[in-house]
């Protein structure tokens, strides 16, 4: 029978040098209710599996191992990892990232109890450099900031606009009510890239979600991190994907001005990075003709919500 209330996802690979970290402090959570661990080795070849099953040997009751036989990536992870699901609640972390707070869960928890009208609750995150001084890893880091509070905008009821502009939530600090994964992730056609942002839509659609000013988990940056072995704008071409396919979702009819603001925004950066410069002029002239495009649809798409304000965000009160 099933009697814990969340479960706790970890996926990993080849983090020999952080796991025991990000697992030490989400057993030294203190909680009231019950909590499993479910973590998927991701084809680790690094030693990572051994630290994996001490702790699933020292911890029989709250931890669930699973071995990818091959290298999946994220995608084929967080779909076999949404077949386990039994629990109330949901939170994901990476296996390099950690809390730092022992009182995390239990606040979170408490407050999805009490305030059904939540679709999930976050809070800040530190960042802590792992750079290794090399000029190229340091391009694509955040090093010039310590939390993400700092280059991103959070209110303390988040609403779907806010998250449509990229305003980006640190994975490992989001707590959420058991949705259908399976079913969001046999639909997802876009990329790995920006996932968690976009299981972030889907989980906030026709909700809101609950900021709390603490900074309770810690995200690494470290040159093995997933976004440091791509390009910046191949996260661009990808983000717009996804804001593409919300047009389609009914869900998200109300904020379509939202989301043309945000591929605007997209296509300026992609515009404006050093690679796009250097390609043919013919190749820009085409980025460009999307960009006017994006930008005459968000001007039609806000002065018709802005007609329908008065009735639509009043009445949900839902005012910016």
């Amino acid at each position: 029978m099933n009697n814990h209330l969340i479960d706790i996802l970890i996926l990993t690979h080849n983090h020999k040098k952080f796991i025991a970290n990000c697992l030490d402090t989400i057993l030294d959570q203190k909680t009231n209710f019950i909590f499993k661990i479910l973590i998927l080795d991701d084809f680790s070849n690094d030693g990572t599996n051994d630290i994996l099953e001490k702790y699933k040997y020292n911890h029989k009751d709250k931890i669930e191992l699973y071995y990818n036989e091959t290298n999946q990536g994220v995608i084929k992870s967080v779909k076999y990892l949404a077949t386990k699901l039994k629990s109330k609640y949901i939170t994901f972390l990476d296996g390099d990232d950690y809390w730092c707070y022992n009182n995390k869960l239990q606040e979170q928890i408490d407050f999805l109890e009490n305030n059904p009208d939540y679709a999930g609750c976050f809070h800040d995150a530190l960042i802590k450099q792992e750079n290794s001084g090399d000029d190229e890893y340091l391009k694509k880091t955040q090093n010039q900031w310590k939390t993400y509070s700092q280059f991103n905008k959070y209110s303390s009821d988040f609403m779907p606009w806010a998250l449509i502009q990229r305003n980006i939530i640190p994975t490992a600090s989001l707590v959420f009510r058991n949705i259908n994964l399976t079913t969001f992730l046999d639909s997802y056609r876009a990329k790995e890239f920006s996932l968690s942002w976009a299981l972030h839509l889907e989980i906030i659609k026709n909700s809101k979600f609950k900021y709390f000013n603490q900074t309770w988990s810690v995200y690494r940056d470290h040159p093995e991190g997933y976004s440091k072995k791509h390009r910046l704008t191949d996260f661009k071409f990808n983000n717009i994907s996804i804001l593409e396919n919300l047009l389609k979702d009914p869900a998200w009819n109300y904020y379509k001005a939202d989301i043309y603001r945000s591929i605007c925004n997209e296509y300026r950066m992609i515009l404006k990075s050093t690679c796009k410069t250097i390609d043919s002029f013919k190749e820009y002239k085409k980025l460009l003709k999307q960009y006017s495009k994006y930008l005459k649809l968000a001007q039609k798409e806000d002065l018709k919500q802005l007609k329908n304000d008065y009735y639509y965000v009043r009445h949900n009160r839902m005012v910016e």
